[in-house]
Formats: structure tokens, sequence, C-alpha cells
């Protein structure tokens, strides 16, 4: 069973092309859009469990400069019309 996270991102003044192009970057990163409102870059990721969303954080997300927040919610449900 697959899991999808979005992730919302607040991020630094002039950081938005390094910050998506670091998120490119990370393999299970399926969409990075430019917001605007609250936040200013959403990433879409599909993994495999809780655990590697874990470690793409702890190891990749966390380290990307320029992200001063971050807000993750789980996909539970979808439905297309």
């Amino acid at each position: 069973m697959t899991l999808t996270a979005l992730i919302f991102c607040q991020i630094e003044h002039k950081s938005l092309i390094k910050v998506v192009e670091k998120f490119k970057e990370i393999p299970k990163v399926q969409k990075v859009f430019s917001l605007t409102g609250d936040y200013d870059v959403l990433a879409e990721l599909i993994v495999d469990s809780t655990e590697e969303l874990y470690e793409i954080f702890a190891n990749k997300i966390d380290l990307i400069d320029g992200i001063i927040e971050t807000n993750t919610h789980m996909i539970m449900s979808s439905w297309k019309k």
C-alpha cells in the first residue's frame, strides 16, 4: 500500500527556485507547486510507509536551506470526478 503526503512549505524570500529544485531531486516527490496564500510551495510525495516518509524528511527535506516551516498532511482517501 502506498501513502500520499502533501507537504506545505513556507520559504525564505528569494529561495523559491532553489527549494523547488531541491524537491525535484527527491525521487519520491511526484509534483511540486508554487502557491499563493499562507504557504509558498506544495510538494506531493508517494511513499511506501510512514517510516519512509520520516527518512525522507530527516535526510532530505529538513536539510533544504530556505524552508522556514512545513505542514504535512497524509491523504486518507481521494475521489475523481
